[in-house]
């Protein structure tokens, strides 16, 4: 399938009036531990697709419970260890291993990845969508009957183009590069109607303007009926007649982990939503995945990236502005998206080398700092398996075609930063160091091997991918799993191919649109 570059529809201004408020904190906590429960669909993981299909199912009057492993509010602190701690699986230390050894991040907690990502809300290219249409053979997932849904599920969580009031410097640096260069490069769509410029919507809102899972879907699906518990790991689906009839967990205590009591839900339909590292992982351990067939776990796509960084003439403040606020793309790198990053100081310091005798220096040049990352829509693969006691493991292979591309992206990126008026340029790659001139920068990054580059994956997807051939995929167009009645997958795990762009709204979409299927909408 043919690498494309994101098409950005018109939005209308963003109205913060259809972003209702979080439900109270004991509204997430309904279930109780040591008890059964009946209803028509239980849903495993509250994020993006969990909380999409949440919402679908409840909206039709299913009796719907969702189970979430993470906390039942979030726990944001401007701090990456805690962040990691109660908000990301395994608390942030899952590592992909192959020829190079990169994290691959994830979310958890009562709005899953929503909570922790940077808000970006790219639609599917029509193109990714043409060609999954042809794949499964399903118009359903063409971009015609794909832009409905996003039609109405954008005003839901408050999708808008950034705005320049809160964009901040770094954001503004690589749209006049890119425009000067005559790329197309402008302010990204974002779900955050209130956004107040913080920059660090990795850590979570500390304003409530990004309007996550949390805030949009599951309020809703609340008011419908349905319940929601958190602070409970799932380890069983039952399986009784050759078929799903529902899932066993066991609650803990967020902060200590002690056990609590056992969890029961007792359901026709099993959903899913456990994302591309966990939805794997759970049908490895729990067993089932060998009558899923051969393609549980397999295929990872992971959009791995690297940065680039250069010295502004004025001051940036690189930790300030609308996390990943604005993108280019070039017509002759398909499938590669270069768009800004924040991060706070001491991560720009560590990034920069600037440790030790080097901190003084990196002080001083600190508040010029400006950022951009390079993402590609990655040939490469990998696989998701569990350890005996249940951790994650991930193995991914880098192809020397990516590699290429990742340079290719990060010449370009560093062109439009010069354009932009960045006089020196850096990147995390071991040997590089500053250079003073784009031609510069890119000859010392030409005999770079992948385990030169700091690597980083926070998009894993397409390791239980739908497809029509049981030795190919793991799920049929409408969701279902091929080897077991009432068991359905929603999440970006579902994707037949590697995206090329931020997941998040296709992962919403797709959720609703399997969700709606099994409710016969």
């Amino acid at each position: 399938m043919a690498d494309t570059h994101p098409v950005i529809p018109r939005y209308p201004a963003p109205d913060p009036g259809v972003i209702r408020p979080a439900a109270p904190a004991d509204g997430f906590a309904e279930v109780g531990s040591g008890r059964t429960l009946e209803a028509d669909v239980v849903i495993v993981g509250s994020g993006p697709g969990g909380a999409s299909a949440a919402w679908a199912l409840a909206e039709t009057g299913a009796r719907v419970v969702v189970l979430e492993e993470g906390p039942a509010t979030s726990r944001f602190r401007l701090n990456q260890a805690h962040t990691a701690r109660y908000h990301m699986q395994e608390g942030g230390s899952v590592l992909a291993h192959g020829r190079a050894i990169f994290p691959v991040a994830a979310g958890r907690g009562v709005g899953g990845g929503s909570l922790i990502n940077s808000a970006l809300c790219f639609r599917t290219p029509e193109s990714v969508l043409s060609g999954w249409a042809e794949l499964l053979e399903d118009e359903r997932w063409g971009p015609e009957q794909m832009r409905r849904l996003f039609e109405e599920i954008e005003p839901i969580i408050g999708v808008s183009i950034t705005p320049d009031s809160v964009a901040g410097e770094n954001n503004r640096i690589l749209v006049r590069g890119a425009q000067a260069l005559g790329l197309d490069g402008r302010l990204a769509p974002r779900n955050t109607p209130a956004c107040a410029g913080c920059g660090v919507c990795n850590f979570g809102c500390p304003s409530g303007g990004k309007a996550s899972t949390n805030l949009t879907f599951l309020p809703r699906a609340v008011g419908r009926g349905a319940l929601i518990q958190a602070e409970t790991r799932v380890h069983t689906v039952l399986v009784e007649g050759g078929r799903a009839r529902g899932v066993v967990g066991r609650a803990f205590h967020p902060d200590t982990r002690e056990p609590g009591g056992m969890v029961t839900v007792r359901a026709d339909r099993v959903i899913l939503s456990c994302g591309a590292l966990g939805t794997p992982r759970l049908l490895w351990s729990a067993g089932l995945a060998p009558m899923l067939g051969p393609m549980v776990g397999e295929g990872l796509h992971v959009h791995p990236g690297n940065a680039v960084m250069g010295l502004s003439p004025d001051i940036v403040h690189l930790w300030k502005g609308a996390t990943q606020g604005a993108y280019f793309t070039h017509p002759d790198l398909p499938g590669v998206l270069p768009h800004t990053f924040s991060a706070p100081p001491e991560v720009c310091l560590l990034a920069m080398g600037a440790v030790g005798d080097k901190l003084a220096e990196g002080l001083e040049m600190l508040p010029h700092l400006c950022g951009i990352i390079v993402m590609v829509s990655d040939h490469g693969r990998g696989r998701v398996r569990a350890h005996a006691d249940g951790r994650l493991d991930v193995r991914y292979d880098f192809t020397d075609e990516d590699l290429d591309r990742i340079k290719a992206g990060m010449a370009v990126t560093a062109r439009v930063l010069e354009a932009a008026g960045v006089s020196r340029i850096t990147a995390p790659v071991h040997g590089i160091g500053w250079r003073d001139s784009v031609d510069d920068f890119t000859d010392a990054l030409a005999d770079r091997t992948i385990t030169d580059f700091t690597l980083y994956s926070s998009h894993p997807m397409s390791t239980c991918r739908m497809g029509l051939d049981p030795e190919r995929s793991v799920l049929d167009p409408a969701g279902r799993t091929h080897g077991l009645e009432g068991l359905y997958i929603a999440d970006a795990s579902v994707f037949p191919t590697s995206l090329g762009v931020n997941p998040q709204l296709t992962t919403m979409a797709i959720a609703a649109r399997i969700a709606r299927g099994i409710a016969g909408a």
